[in-house]
């Protein structure tokens, strides 16, 4: 296995754990009595609340997965892109996060890490991608 591969799978392993703790923050306050019901909750879990587990908990583990088993060019490059996806989810998240009345400070270092994590997901998504492109060669390289 090659050292941008182990990042981009460790990375992602980060990411999927630090939306786990997200979640987990979430539920704690019931230990101090806070109400941590929604707003207008009917009891029912909504189709939404499906996908975004989906989202960030279900899509995660198979990237890992499927890290270990592909490796072609353009997987890569296709993970490389998802990783951008995934990482401006993130900005918006942190966004919401940071600009609600109550601020929440366990969340905010958390989804601020998340965040990094993430972006460092981009850049060793983007290099494990570009050692599997070989390098072009220049007009001056070739003379």
């Amino acid at each position: 296995m090659e050292k941008h591969q182990i990042r981009v799978i460790v990375l992602w392993v980060v990411c999927l754990i630090g939306m786990i703790l997200h979640f987990n923050y979430h539920v704690s306050k019931i230990f101090y009595g806070i109400n941590v019901v929604r707003p207008g909750a009917t009891g029912e879990i909504s189709a939404m609340a499906h996908v975004m587990k989906s989202v960030y908990y279900h899509l995660p583990m198979i990237f890992i997965v499927a890290q270990l088993y592909f490796t072609a060019a353009w997987f890569r490059l296709t993970m490389f892109g998802i990783s951008i996806i995934y990482s401006f989810s993130h900005v918006l998240h942190v966004v919401d996060e940071v600009t609600k009345p109550v601020l929440d400070w366990s969340q905010i270092p958390l989804l601020s890490l998340v965040l990094i994590f993430s972006l460092l997901l981009n850049w060793s998504s983007w290099m494990y991608y570009r050692a599997a492109v070989p390098a072009k060669r220049t007009t001056a390289q070739l003379a």
